[in-house]
């Protein structure tokens, strides 16, 4: 044994770090990106490291500094790498990714405060497990929805989705669900330069379990499953849908590493790992416009014809909402939604009812009672038959011969 004497002192040999590392590595670089550490080192490892590089080279070693909170229990008591296993309670990492898998771990990382002291307990892991499997599913119906499409089509039918005007009623639920991947798109960018990936989690959660899962997806089902593959309006969906799928995986490959890249994998038409692509850019094409205003006025709609048909299916008269035929009446201010109100295949699909009857007055009012419109076998949707015994659609589907 041989006594050392060449240690000066502690915070002088860690805060030297910047010349012993990154000054001998060549694929490294001073300044640094980013040092990250916990509020305890302001006054120690920064403070050092700063001192030290000014002295030597004038300037700080770090572009960024970024401190975090200490992870406490559910007493606010600090917990350290040093405590675990203490007391019967793991805090180290490879007990939780190995029972719960390591994506859940970095979800429950991105969606504390790092900025405050961040609670820590196997409760917390439970509660992010369920907006996981949401992120997931909506994954996999996403994927589900674009089997066969083809991406060198996507420019031909994003350019209809994006021109959709009153005489394109089809392609509204897509410019607006584009407009607002535009919109979670900028927040994610923004997030992710300020390290704030609680709001990168927050914001794709929402929008996943929101506009795209309880209302796009839901209200676009019907098309996806009964028109005809080559249905230009089914061809435009698929064209936002595969916009979506690829924003959303590289938006949450820094948090859900493995599962995006297997659902990258997964995706017949992609090429490389997701995490050798760029961020996705948003599309200025698709920033909020009247299209956005117009159907969250149809929403507010959609909300009192949905109370009409509830107060008829707690009276027993259907059961179902396709049964419903709707009398509207819409306030002159809504007046410039009454092509779209008329237009029976988007109301029909929009409000997921069978009728719609149009008329203005003083205020918004609807109605329900039950439809005189036979059940098309085919797409179970309340329509006039043709001879067929089928819709006009669907027996336009199935006389197509397939290609």
């Amino acid at each position: 044994m041989k006594k050392g004497r060449d240690t000066l002192d502690v915070w002088i040999d860690s805060g030297c770090s910047h010349a012993a590392v990154m000054d001998t590595h060549p694929e490294l670089h001073c300044p640094a990106d980013l040092y990250l550490e916990a509020t305890d080192q302001h006054r120690g490892w920064f403070q050092s490291s700063l001192m030290l590089s000014t002295a030597f080279r004038a300037h700080a070693p770090y572009k960024t500094v970024m401190t975090h909170g200490f992870v406490v229990d559910k007493d606010k008591k600090k917990l350290a790498k040093s405590d675990a296993g203490k007391g019967g309670k793991p805090t180290d990492a490879a007990y939780f990714y190995n029972q719960y898998g390591a994506d859940i771990v970095r979800l429950w990382v991105s969606s504390v405060d790092w900025q405050n002291e961040v609670p820590f307990g196997e409760d917390l892991f439970k509660q992010v497990a369920e907006p996981y499997r949401r992120l997931r599913n909506t994954l996999r119906i996403l994927l589900g929805n674009l089997d066969g499409f083809d991406p060198k089509s996507k420019i031909i039918n994003l350019s209809v989705v994006a021109s959709a005007k009153s005489d394109h009623q089809s392609t509204i639920l897509d410019k607006w669900i584009l407009e607002r991947l535009h919109e979670v798109t900028k927040e994610c960018l923004a997030a992710y330069e300020s390290f704030e990936f609680r709001k990168v989690f927050n914001a794709i959660n929402q929008f996943c379990t929101t506009d795209l899962s309880a209302i796009y997806i839901d209200a676009l089902k019907d098309r996806m499953y009964c028109d005809a593959p080559d249905s230009p309006r089914r061809l435009a969906s698929q064209a936002a849908m595969y916009e979506i799928f690829s924003s959303i995986t590289k938006l949450l490959a820094p948090i859900l590493a493995f599962t995006a890249d297997e659902a990258w994998e997964h995706a017949a038409f992609t090429e490389g790992s997701v995490h050798e692509q760029d961020f996705p850019k948003a599309d200025p094409a698709f920033a909020p416009s009247q299209v956005s205003k117009d159907v969250d006025r149809l929403f507010q709609i959609k909300a009192v014809i949905q109370t009409a048909i509830e107060a008829r299916i707690q009276a027993k008269e259907f059961t179902r909402n396709n049964e419903a035929a709707i009398e509207l009446t819409v306030p002159e201010s809504d007046a410039h939604l009454l092509e779209k109100l008329n237009d029976r295949d988007f109301a029909t699909e929009f409000f997921i009812i069978a009728e719609l009857t149009v008329a203005t007055g003083a205020e918004l009012v609807a109605t329900a009672k039950k439809t005189d419109l036979p059940l098309c076998p085919r797409c179970r949707k309340h329509e006039p038959l043709v001879a067929s015994g089928l819709c006009q659609r669907c027996d336009d589907v199935i006389a197509k011969p397939l290609t």
